[in-house]
């Protein structure tokens, strides 16, 4: 009997590929028996903080770039005065160019709308891209501004030549009004990162308008101090019109610094004279240090430093490079303060988004640390990476799901990464999701020092052929662990011990493994993606109740490079491939896979290809066929996403959670239908098929409107996709005996004649 290890489904292929139509679905979670005010906004890492006003009615929403992925993230204000009210809106996201690095929102031409600055390393150049906002349809969109140069980047005059503004892309700048002249200037750290440079704008001084943008070196040692490598505080100067020196050991005068590894700066007015302070963060310091202003708006001086601020309350404290961003959270007219990691990974990854609340004024700002996940508290966050998979795990026909995380921040370097179980407590076409356990059978105690797992990736599939579902997990070091279910068919879940290391098997490094019976000799195989970007296919070469596999993946019978699959990029050495296998009731097999760059890309498997193998000459095998390079339009949640499919909620579709190295999920109903595989242009006869009763306990009882007595089979499969039962329906009884089913959703797939219909059914 043939087993499908994860879904049995119709796929629309020809609709699939040209509509790819995704649609987000806002499942209720709770945690800790609190409900998440945005659980699949997709979690925080290195968020850079921005207000602005995205639906233009008016409020100031928020807009944050994580670092980690490259992820604009769009929050609607939806508060009244003095009241903090956000809700996730993904929909404006889809506005926003492609950035790296950081961006900035603020509104250099004065209309009132802001626009983007980003870092241009992405195109090759370390400097600023600069996009203008406006309003179409009342959603905030941009255009790229364009300069006279061979690169399109902001230009400073330089030598009597034009040359790129310089931004660092690990730095995050000031953009600024800082010689206080009504335009917006830039403070950016040099190339040595040891002082910070005041790039003037001159557009207006120069005869233009408030649309262009021109600007000079005004000062290549701004505020008069250095940074000196590997310090906790700033040097500053005594001599207000001098920038700070050093005396080497022959006594002779000298500039120097140290080089740096970045820096952040945010300027602000915080003694209202008309000059603006700077709040630095440093990448190896987890401080923000203030420097006060002494000088005035044109010639500033920094004579005064709190190198642990706001040292008047709890002073930030996140380790390695902290960023600050000025902006009005409460919607109360005063401006805020929200400080955040700059280090897009390896670094904080909870309690990320510090909120301090302006309790005093504008004009002489007292700061008062409220919350240190604000935002991140209302969301699915796991720290960084999460590997999703859907598992029914209770048996109550509720596809619950369970996520593995790479890691969550510890100090030393120690990794924390485990299993959460996350159980649907809703209905079935109504999903909503509760946090049972955050460490599902104890696999913290495998994250051992010494032989270093983490980064798991669970799935689950049929490995020893007894028509339950086991458990298999990925790892970092490329290997296997392995649960044996041993609770039979439509039982909840029961494991075995964990087996570590399981078989031998190893694949490089970050397993990220698919259970599916890909040769159909009713064994589950292995096909695991892994870093480098390839996909691994491992025949099970056991018998039922014995699974095997040869450990090697690079000898026969395995196959290292599987349909000649690759997710890497174009001078990427690296992929993070994350295969699912969706297989048809036709016996047609696809691939999904997740990347390092975001995007999952979809594969029709060549049954023909997939015991050819790569000959290390230059061979790779036999490729399947790419249908799509990036399937569903504008679906990228970041880097190294991971997907799982399952039906949640019995509308035909089947829905998709995806994974992303910011350590959240996003939820999708998905162009991928589970009852015809019909394309709009095709017509084929049609049979009369009415099941009762729905919901059944026992029996179900079909009734088929045809003439005569054709020969009809059946099959069952779980919302799921797990095949659960088939036979022949008897015309005369028109019964179908369902006692060993769980409870739950199910599909019914009849084969009357030539005509193939799927129903769905309950079970109570």
């Amino acid at each position: 009997m043939k087993k499908l290890s994860l879904l049995a489904l119709f796929v629309t292929v020809l609709g699939f590929a040209n509509a790819q139509i995704f649609n987000r679905i806002y499942a209720p979670v709770t945690e800790n028996d609190t409900p998440l005010a945005n659980p699949w906004a997709g979690g925080f890492n290195a968020p850079q903080w921005s207000a602005v006003d995205l639906n233009n009615d008016g409020k100031q929403d928020l807009y944050a770039f994580d670092r980690n992925g490259d992820k604009h993230i769009c929050f609607i204000n939806e508060g009244g005065p003095g009241e903090m009210k956000y809700q996730f809106a993904p929909q404006y996201a889809a506005n926003f160019p492609l950035c790296r690095f950081f961006t900035l929102l603020r509104d250099y031409n004065r209309d009132g709308v802001m626009d983007l600055f980003a870092s241009s390393l992405d195109e090759g150049i370390a400097g600023l891209k600069v996009y203008t906002g406006s309003y179409v349809n009342n959603q905030l969109v941009f255009n790229r501004v364009s300069f006279p140069w061979l690169f399109d980047v902001l230009l400073i005059e330089a030598g009597g030549a034009p040359t790129q503004l310089p931004v660092n892309a690990g730095d995050y700048p000031a953009i600024d009004d800082i010689d206080g002249d009504g335009d917006l200037d830039v403070l950016a750290l040099g190339v040595t990162g040891s002082k910070v440079y005041f790039y003037k704008n001159i557009a207006l001084e120069s005869g233009f308008t408030d649309d262009t943008l021109l600007f000079t070196i005004m000062d290549d040692c701004w505020g008069k101090f250095y940074i000196p490598a590997f310090s906790q505080s700033m040097l500053l100067s005594t001599d207000p019109n001098m920038c700070v020196f050093f005396q080497n050991p022959e006594g002779e005068i000298e500039e120097r610094g140290g080089v740096h590894g970045g820096a952040t700066l945010c300027t602000l007015d915080e003694d209202n004279d008309g000059d603006k302070e700077l709040l630095y963060g440093d990448l190896i310091y987890p401080h923000i240090i203030r420097g006060k202003n002494c000088g005035s708006a044109q010639a500033a001086w920094i004579c005064e430093q709190d190198t642990l601020y706001p040292s008047y309350t709890a002073p930030t404290n996140i380790i390695d490079f902290p960023a600050s961003f000025h902006l009005d959270v409460d919607n109360d007219g005063l401006k805020d303060l929200i400080t955040s990691p700059n280090i897009p990974q390896g670094g904080f990854d909870e309690n990320v988004v510090w909120f301090y609340k302006n309790t005093q004024s504008n004009e002489f700002p007292i700061f008062d640390l409220q919350n240190d996940r604000f935002l991140e508290d209302g969301t699915i966050d796991l720290g960084t990476g999460s590997n999703p998979a859907f598992v029914d795990y209770n048996a109550d026909g509720l596809l619950d799901f369970v996520v593995g995380n790479e890691t969550a921040y510890k100090p030393n370097f120690v990794k924390d990464s485990r299993l959460f179980l996350y159980k649907n407590v809703g209905t079935p076409s109504e999903p909503a999701f509760e946090l049972v356990n955050s460490d599902w059978l104890n696999f913290s105690q495998f994250v051992d020092p010494n032989s270093q797992p983490y980064a798991y990736a669970p799935t689950f599939g049929d490995v020893d052929g007894d028509g339950d579902l086991d458990l298999v997990v990925g790892e970092r070091q490329g290997r296997l662990f392995y649960g044996q279910n041993l609770a039979g068919p439509g039982n909840p879940l029961s494991f075995a011990p964990i087996i570590p290391y399981w078989k031998g098997i190893s694949v490089g490094q970050f397993s990220t493994p698919c259970v599916h019976d890909i040769n159909h000799d009713g064994l589950g195989d292995l096909v695991i993606g892994e870093y480098k970007g390839t996909i691994n296919y491992m025949p099970n070469i056991g018998t039922v109740g014995n699974p095997d596999f040869h450990s090697n993946p690079d000898e026969a019978p395995n196959n290292w490079s599987f349909g000649a699959i690759s997710t890497r990029q174009p001078g990427y050495t690296t992929g993070y491939s994350a295969p699912i296998v969706i297989e048809t009731m036709d016996s047609t097999m696809f691939l999904v896979t997740g990347t390092e760059l975001g995007y999952l890309k979809y594969y029709k498997i060549n049954p023909d290809s997939i015991d050819e193998r790569p000959t290390f000459q230059g061979d790779v095998g036999g490729a399947f066929d790419l249908i799509d390079e990036q399937l569903g339009a504008g679906m990228r949640e970041g880097k190294i996403t991971r997907a799982s499919f399952g039906d949640l909620n019995g509308d035909d579709f089947i829905d998709c959670i995806v994974g992303n190295h910011r350590g959240g999920l996003a939820l999708y109903s998905s162009p991928i239908i589970m009852d015809g595989s019909v394309a709009a242009h095709e017509v084929k006869p049609t049979v009369g098929v009415d099941i009762y009763p729905n919901p059944t306990g026992d029996f179900l009882f079909v009734n088929i409107k045809t003439e005569g007595n054709p020969v009809c089979k059946y099959r069952i499969f779980s919302a799921l996709g797990q095949f659960v039962g088939s036979g022949d329906l008897d015309f005369a009884s028109k019964k179908m005996d369902v006692t060993n089913l769980g409870s739950g959703l199910y599909f019914l797939e009849l084969q009357v004649g030539g005509t193939q219909v799927t129903k769905r059914f309950v079970k109570r």
